[in-house]
């Protein structure tokens, strides 16, 4: 049953929103549910500052059918993460510690070498490094991510080549996973084509935390988090809150309750945080505001513009999980709204696996955030249909 309602005074046609399609949207939900390709969904639609619209359905937890999906249920916002990553590398950016034409190798030594040393930051948030795509963007039958090669790169502790000094030791447990993540051939020059990687979106990570003198995470919550008054976002949910997640498998459970050495981890700038619909909206509000939020300035004017706009040249060419598309646009670090969108032109945002979705609307001054949770391996339905539904109700 809907947990939604009004949720101010105010009503959506008043706000230029057709009133229909809010049922057709909680109805879709409903539909998906029953049909159960979608464990559970959350919505919210705002317009003006003002939420007019949110509503929350279906099962909270995979394994206890009487649990119920509230509005404000925590949940895992997977690669949504990566505008929080974008968003601080431009805050370093505007206090002069970076700048997006900068090479990769000034900062990360395993990229001063003939193959990577061309890489600059804005390929990383781009999409077009070169670097390895996630597993299954090329919808190869066994897919294998950087992770898996991480045993190849080792220290060897005992033997002939053991590495003694523990200085040197300790410097190659930290590159591991970079060393790991750089073997083989990239996918092409930097600049040349858009491929989805959140192997450089970590790299970003890294970054972030060598210019700034702090673990990314940590940085993350103390310079974006925490000033927004994003009081249920988290890399680490904490045991008090466990009740209050969605949770769709046990990989979902380990992921939140089981304690993880990330000493020798890369920062999880890829992907990795949870959130909830009133957290994710402020986020999107602060950007829609050009930066700042009730006072706090989180980024410059230039900064979300540049974001949120175009910045591949004409003809570069995207894979994107089983089709080419010629003439690819992106924005720096946030997916752009196409043409053939039924969101409008100028919309942008970003799309997390599990699966949830942050939109940033400027022609309608609107922010829309959902989770439809499903452990089904795709519902191009929950997404696209969603966000079409939402998108036809503007009038």
């Amino acid at each position: 049953m809907s947990t939604s309602g009004v949720y101010t005074a105010i009503q959506p046609q008043e706000t230029g929103f057709d009133p229909d399609a809010r049922i057709r949207l909680e109805e879709h939900f409903k539909k998906l549910i029953e049909q159960e390709q979608i464990q559970s969904a959350a919505y919210l639609i705002s317009a003006k500052g003002t939420v007019f619209a949110k509503g929350a359905f279906g099962q909270l937890k995979h394994d206890a059918p009487d649990s119920v999906y509230k509005e404000e249920t925590i949940r895992k916002i997977a690669s949504v993460t990566k505008l929080f990553t974008a968003t601080a590398i431009f805050q370093l950016v505007e206090q002069g510690k970076l700048f997006l034409r900068q090479s990769v190798s000034e900062w990360i030594e395993e990229f001063k070498n003939p193959t990577y040393d061309k890489i600059q930051i804005w390929h990383l948030l781009t999409h077009t490094s070169g670097l390895q795509a996630d597993p299954g963007y090329f919808q190869e039958p066994y897919p294998r991510g950087w992770w898996d090669l991480l045993f190849a790169f080792e220290p060897e502790t005992e033997g002939p080549y053991a590495v003694t000094d523990p200085e040197e030791l300790e410097k190659q447990r930290r590159s591991q996973w970079l060393r790991a993540l750089l073997s083989g051939q990239p996918l092409s020059a930097p600049g040349v084509e858009w491929s989805y990687s959140s192997a450089g979106f970590c790299i970003l990570g890294e970054i972030v935390a060598r210019a700034s003198g702090i673990p990314f995470e940590q940085y993350v919550m103390e310079k974006i988090v925490q000033p927004l008054g994003m009081h249920r976002t988290f890399f680490v949910i904490p045991q008090e809150l466990h009740a209050e997640v969605c949770w769709i498998n046990e990989h979902d459970v380990n992921r939140d309750t089981k304690q993880h050495d990330r000493t020798y981890s890369p920062p999880r700038a890829g992907g990795g945080m949870s959130s909830t619909l009133d957290d994710l909206f402020r986020f999107g509000q602060m950007l829609l505001n050009n930066g700042t939020l009730d006072g706090i300035k989180i980024l410059s004017r230039k900064s979300v513009e540049k974001m949120s706009s175009n910045v591949l040249n004409s003809g570069i060419e995207g894979f994107c999980w089983g089709g080419r598309i010629k003439n690819f646009t992106y924005g720096l670090g946030a997916n752009l709204t196409g043409h053939d969108d039924w969101l409008p032109v100028g919309s942008y945002g970003h799309e997390g696996a599990g699966r949830c979705k942050l939109i940033v609307d400027p022609q309608h001054q609107s922010v829309v955030v959902f989770f439809v949770p499903s452990n089904s391996d795709w519902c191009p339905e929950s997404i696209n249909g969603t966000q079409n539904i939402i998108g036809s109700g503007w009038l």
